[in-house]
Parts: structure tokens; C-alpha cells; sequence
């Protein structure tokens, strides 16, 4: 009797694990459909909106870079 319920349970576990890594491979696949194609940005459908945005962290970065050197009386 016990031998059954071992091999009730082993099944049952191994069924488990087939479903588990076929929905993994689901989810991989929908997550990472071709690793050739870079997929665009979520929520950056405007590529002006984009544009201007690294425009902006650029300038921001250079402008605190400056003040960091005039700060340290490194001026030009």
C-alpha cells in the first residue's frame, strides 16, 4: 500500500514540475521573445518626448559636473 502512495505522490510531483517549467518557458518566451531585436521602452511611444528627455539628463549632468569643478576653485 505505501509503495502506491510513493508512487502517487512521485507522479504527482513530476507533473508538477512539467507544468511548472512549461509555464516558465511561457513566460520566457513572452518576456524575451527574440534576444536579436531590442524592444522599445515602455512608455516612450514619441521619440520627441525621448529625445528631449536625455537632452535633459545630459545638460543636468554636465551642469553639476561644472559647478563641482568651479566649486573647487578649478576654473578655467
Amino acid at each position: 500500500m505505501t509503495n502506491k502512495i510513493n508512487l502517487v505522490i512521485n507522479l504527482s510531483i513530476l507533473a508538477l514540475l512539467i507544468y511548472l517549467s512549461v509555464a516558465v518557458k511561457q513566460i520566457q518566451d513572452k518576456v524575451f521573445p527574440d534576444p536579436n531585436i531590442m524592444q522599445p521602452a515602455m512608455g516612450y511611444d514619441n521619440s520627441l518626448e525621448m529625445k528631449y528627455n536625455i537632452q535633459t539628463l545630459l545638460n543636468n549632468i554636465l551642469e553639476d559636473t561644472t559647478n563641482r569643478r568651479n566649486n573647487n576653485g578649478r576654473t578655467r
